[in-house]
């Protein structure tokens, strides 16, 4: 910030001149934060570019399971039960799938059998968000990554958008042995707004809401729904 200064010549210019290159100064950083997000856009885009090409991917024993008049939009691999085997966390949606015709995103969980082959485990229809509902970017394409996590029996749906608005909305479920079955885990959402300081950070986070799960009320995973 010193160095920007010094080529702007801002200590040599009067103090309200100085407040005006220091605005320039905040909306050329927040420029490059937007810039960021949007080369993360075209890395997704690139990496997605064939449904053909996700979906050669996937085991030929789940591809097999995926539902007729719907394509593959992500998915990531990782232990989602007990045992060691590798499982699917799939995305799936309409082909034609915009935020002038928005699809429903189904998360379909598939585990693997101890002969390889594949069973879908469970499904849920409303935690991946739509398109519609980032405002002016796809709350779950935007983060230019697959959008699931996977971490011992955990796993965890990464909505979001940087793009006019910013926020996050991440939904963590866990497996649990006694209920042969994935549990709502917690849910954290978090939005950032503008800094009024020009010489900080462009944009500021907002304290976290977090809704944690009530252990005497448990919500499977194919039960949850958004409180939004």
């Amino acid at each position: 910030m010193r160095k920007l200064k010094q080529v702007l010549g801002l200590y040599s210019l009067p103090k309200n001149l100085s407040e005006v290159f220091l605005m320039k100064i905040k909306d050329a950083k927040l420029r490059i934060f937007r810039v960021r997000r949007l080369m993360k856009q075209f890395i997704f885009i690139a990496l997605f570019s064939t449904v053909a090409a996700q979906a050669a991917e996937l085991p030929i024993g789940i591809v097999k399971l995926i539902p007729n008049g719907v394509e593959v939009l992500s998915y990531q691999v990782g232990q989602l039960t007990d045992d060691s085997r590798r499982d699917y966390l799939v995305v799936v949606h309409r082909p034609t799938d915009t935020a002038q015709q928005a699809s429903t995103r189904p998360l379909l969980i598939f585990t693997q059998n101890i002969d390889g082959t594949f069973r879908l485990a469970a499904r849920n229809d409303n935690v991946v968000m739509q398109a519609d509902e980032g405002g002016q970017c796809d709350p779950f394409t935007d983060s230019g990554d697959s959008g699931l996590a996977i971490k011992d029996r955990y796993f965890t749906v990464q909505n979001g958008v940087a793009c006019g608005d910013h926020w996050t909305d991440y939904i963590t479920f866990h497996y649990d042995a006694k209920e042969h079955n994935w549990l709502f885990h917690n849910e954290i959402a978090q939005s950032w707004h503008l800094n009024p300081n020009p010489g900080g950070d462009a944009l500021l986070p907002d304290p976290a809401h977090v809704t944690k799960a009530d252990k005497k009320h448990p919500i499977t995973f194919d039960a949850w729904r958004p409180t939004r």
